[in-house]
């Protein structure tokens, strides 16, 4: 039997909301199937898209600008597709497919690697949790040119003119651009640009 296609599906709801008091089923159930655009409640009828059970996902990074990066659980919701069997799985705003960082977390690094030239290592600090780092990346941090690579992904913005740091800027630049009150900081309006910006 053929997998079922998942599809993520990104909640308005930030990560800190999120964990602090999860959606009920109802509440986080998406409008329309993200693969077929079946509408989830038809008038009248019985629901399309319905509930199909909780995974945790790990996530990792600051909660809130200049706060200490921790490592949560992240409840995040399935759902089921009837008509055309796909599954759905709603996430938090911030959290990226594939990525153990939330986006909030990746787009501020980025930021104060790129606006406000701090070392790998001392951004490194402030975004993960790790203690024991080899020696070999005492000084550097290859998520961060990692990251930047994947932005279209991550941002639905690419850059590839430039060094790694000039790219990350721009990617920096254009995900706070998002922020709903922009404050002139290029780390703090990316980390909440991050949950605007439509990955591709």
């Amino acid at each position: 039997m053929a997998r079922s296609a998942q599809r993520i599906v990104h909640s308005e709801i930030g990560v800190k909301s999120w964990t602090e008091s999860p959606p009920s089923c109802a509440s986080a159930r998406p409008p329309t199937c993200a693969a077929c655009a079946a509408p989830s409640r038809p008038a009248g009828l019985p629901l399309v898209v319905v509930g199909h059970g909780l995974r945790a996902r790990a996530t990792e990074g600051p909660l809130a600008p200049g706060s200490a990066p921790a490592l949560l659980d992240v409840w995040t919701r399935r759902y089921r597709c009837r008509a055309c069997e796909a599954i759905l799985v709603v996430v938090p705003a911030g959290v990226g497919k594939s990525y153990r960082y939330s986006r909030s977390a990746i787009a501020a690094a980025l930021a104060l690697w790129a606006y406000e030239r701090v070392s790998a290592a001392t951004v490194r600090a402030r975004t993960s949790t790790a203690k024991t780092i080899g020696a070999s990346s005492a000084t550097r941090w290859a998520s961060l040119r990692r990251w930047t690579r994947s932005a279209l992904a991550l941002f639905g913005i690419a850059s590839e003119l430039g060094t790694m740091r000039e790219r990350a800027g721009r990617i920096a630049s254009y995900v706070a651009a998002h922020a709903p009150i922009g404050t002139g900081s290029v780390p703090y309006d990316a980390f909440f640009g991050a949950a605007f910006c439509r990955p591709s």
